[in-house]
């Protein structure tokens, strides 16, 4: 066997990829990253683009840029909407608020900490599952994601703080929920049940 062979054989199962196949990998090799400076990169040129992008929205960007080589993703457009529709709300509670009887301003100010309080526990959840996701599910997995799993998780986890509110709710009047709720919640932090 002559070595024009020998490397024939060697290039036969290259010569099988066609030609888009090979293109795709090659794309893919470009548009992933594994160095910070990278991604930090990218996220500048993004965020030169549209400086006024949020997180999840970068997020969403970055994850366009994997798929398909341009950071674009889908546009918010129901984000854009309940904006509009919270920002009527918003003005419309600041009248109501002169309306109020004096003796329920405690209670008003109470739920107002606590939805905020909650607010930013419920971010700190969805930024949470949407880490899980992403650390769990680097790499290659021919199996595919089983997203269920996170959904599960989000759901169950707001499930159960919903349930330790509603019964917080039951026994303490509004003003006392934001407290309550956080000495709960540091309570489930020092015994490692849950993340801050």
């Amino acid at each position: 066997m002559s070595m024009h062979e020998d490397e024939r054989r060697g290039i036969e199962p290259a010569a099988r990829i066609s030609h888009g196949e090979a293109t795709e990998e090659l794309a893919e090799r470009q548009r992933g990253w594994d160095r910070e400076a990278e991604v930090e990169q990218l996220c500048e040129q993004i965020l030169q683009e549209q400086p006024e992008l949020g997180e999840r929205d970068l997020w969403r960007a970055l994850a366009a840029y994997r798929h398909s080589g341009r950071p674009r993703g889908a546009s918010l457009v129901g984000a854009q909407l309940s904006s509009s529709h919270s920002q009527k709300l918003c003005e419309r509670v600041r009248l109501l608020i002169g309306r109020l009887p004096e003796e329920s301003l405690e209670d008003f100010s109470g739920l107002v900490a606590f939805t905020e309080t909650f607010l930013s526990r419920l971010q700190f959840v969805c930024t949470l599952v949407v880490y899980l996701f992403a650390e769990r599910e680097k790499g290659l997995r021919p199996e595919g994601t089983e997203g269920r799993r996170y959904v599960e998780f989000f759901v169950g986890k707001l499930m159960w703080e919903l349930d330790v509110v509603s019964r917080i709710a039951e026994e303490l009047p509004l003003s006392a929920l934001e407290g309550e709720y956080m000495d709960w919640l540091m309570d489930r932090i020092l015994d490692g049940e849950v993340l801050i």
